[in-house]
């Protein structure tokens, strides 16, 4: 073994101690996989797999230089030609996949590596992989399956109906027989690869209902709310999957289940079920897909899809104007897992105006919308969230009360969040320089002859060569955050809200302000 498979061992054996800079020296060391020969690689994989149980940090460095060796492997055959001539790579990968737990990241980066190459089996190994023992997390079945999507996209239907073993898998199922339905749709395939299959995708569709059904009545069931959260976006994109992939196979037997599966609440699943009895002829999925666009969060799918079926004539019209899809789009991003979960009780225009905004080359229609979450608290009442979010240029909220701010600073607030350029930073005060730290003491001294007490410096900020100091701080007794550069001051009152603007919000205001001046004056 070199000295270099030796360094990489080591490394494994001293993660728990590494110092920021050592790791990341160490990290950069995955360059080093890509330009072993294939015996080094196999040596090296043992030699891993015979370690006792890697710590979580070992684990973490061993899965971002797998991730690099995964990459590496979509490099041109000359370049691997080392690697393919290693008939044992392939039975080391298996072996080190059997040597690391379950919970184990390097797992999912070793079933990338798999996925990625063009070694001889090693598709076959991964969906012999994938069946018997797949990863446990969600995110890393999406990654291991992208190549099939992507580059890998001739290779994969050979792999059915092998592959649909793993629709057992709840991790699995989902993205599996989406890959089917992505080979069929672009014609990949020449039939859809589960068109043999059509009895148990029906099967299934009826069972996963019952269990929607269930969840929907009693939610708790004995579970976490994560675990409930969790099982819901596994039964729901399942649902969704099922759905499409029995419209594209054709499979009218499947029509009873299907209208089964519009009795549901939930409006994601009933737009994919209507969705998919319309393009099978039936009269009752048209109908319901197009009383769908009434509700926001369906709404941009409903359009799609009756544009596709010859139905927009039949989509009321006051659903598919600009402000109705702005409202649309606000509402789905508000209902991702990453956002709220679930899209508002309601949501209302509160500003709409025409900007020239920056990254446009053009004026674009922005849209500010006032939604609403209420929450009941059974014997408590009902407790309710509101704020203000923006659809059109960027859709985004903040978690900050924006209901005291006039429209302009909002559209401010979101215009410097967005912002990116190589002129524009900021930096915590604590990470300055000497120098940089006198300009913090001037800007300080300006906000205290301003009638500002109780000055706490936060952050600095450099706005195209202009620096401009975010400070918590008070006026007049009330306290709040100020931004102050050398010609003006903003300052921000925390009021009443459990939710004021902080240093944050504050500098994406300053930002903002400047960029919609300078772009609309």
């Amino acid at each position: 073994m070199d000295d270099r498979q030796t360094t990489l061992l080591d490394d494994l054996g001293r993660a728990d101690s590494l110092s920021g800079p050592e790791w990341q020296r160490s990290a950069r060391r995955a360059a080093w996989l890509g330009e072993f020969s294939g015996e080094q690689l196999v040596e090296w994989l043992a030699a891993v797999g015979q370690l006792p149980p890697l710590p979580e940090a070992a684990d973490r460095l061993l899965a971002t230089w797998l991730a690099a060796a995964a990459t590496a492997a979509r490099q041109p055959a000359a370049e691997k030609a080392a690697r393919a001539d290693s008939p044992a790579l392939l039975p080391a990968i298996e072996q080190l996949y059997d040597a690391l737990g379950q919970n184990s990241q390097a797992r999912g980066k070793l079933l990338a590596w798999l996925a990625n190459s063009s070694m001889p089996g090693a598709l076959d190994l991964l969906v012999q992989l994938l069946i018997a023992d797949p990863p446990q997390d969600d995110h890393d079945v999406v990654q291991v399956l992208a190549p099939l999507f992507q580059h890998r996209r001739a290779a994969a239907p050979p792999l059915f109906p092998r592959l649909l073993a793993a629709l057992a898998h709840p991790a699995l199922a989902a993205p599996v027989l989406d890959l089917a339905n992505f080979l069929a749709r672009q014609k990949i395939a020449a039939e859809h690869p589960a068109a043999g299959h059509a009895a148990q995708l029906i099967a299934l569709l009826g069972n996963l209902v019952q269990s929607l059904e269930m969840l929907e009545e009693r939610p708790e069931a004995g579970l976490s709310p994560q675990e409930l959260s969790r099982q819901v976006a596994r039964g729901v994109g399942l649902a969704v999957s099922l759905c499409d992939a029995l419209a594209l196979i054709g499979e009218r037997q499947a029509i009873g289940k299907l209208r089964q599966t519009l009795a549901l609440r939930h409006r994601r699943v009933r737009t994919e079920a209507a969705a998919a009895l319309a393009r099978l002829g039936d009269a009752e999925g048209r109908a319901e897909l197009i009383q769908l666009a009434a509700e926001p969060v369906a709404r941009l799918r409903v359009l799609a899809y009756a544009q596709e079926l010859g139905l927009q004539d039949q989509i009321d019209p006051q659903f598919a104007t600009p402000v109705a899809r702005a409202e649309a789009e606000l509402c789905v991003w508000l209902a991702e897992p990453t956002q709220f979960g679930l899209p508002p009780a309601s949501c209302e225009l509160y500003d709409q105006r025409r900007w020239r905004w920056p990254g446009y080359g053009q004026p674009v229609e922005c849209f500010l919308f006032r939604y609403q979450y209420v929450v009941t608290l059974g014997g408590d009442g009902e407790r309710s969230y509101s704020n203000i979010g923006i659809a059109g240029p960027v859709t985004h909220a903040v978690l900050a009360d924006l209901s005291d701010l006039p429209p302009d600073d909002i559209y401010a607030l979101y215009a410097g969040w967005q912002a990116q350029h190589e002129e524009i930073r900021e930096y915590d005060v604590a990470r300055l320089s000497q120098s940089e730290q006198l300009e913090v003491e001037r800007l300080k001294r300006r906000l205290h002859d301003a009638g500002f007490a109780q000055i706490e410096p936060q952050r600095m900020g450099y706005f195209f060569g202009e620096k401009a100091l975010v400070a918590a701080a008070q006026r007049e007794g009330v306290a709040g955050t100020a931004v102050a550069d050398f010609k003006e001051i903003a300052f921000f009152p925390q009021r009443h809200s459990r939710r004021p603007i902080r240093a944050e919000e504050a500098y994406c205001i300053y930002k903002g302000r400047k960029l919609l001046a300078a772009f609309n004056a």
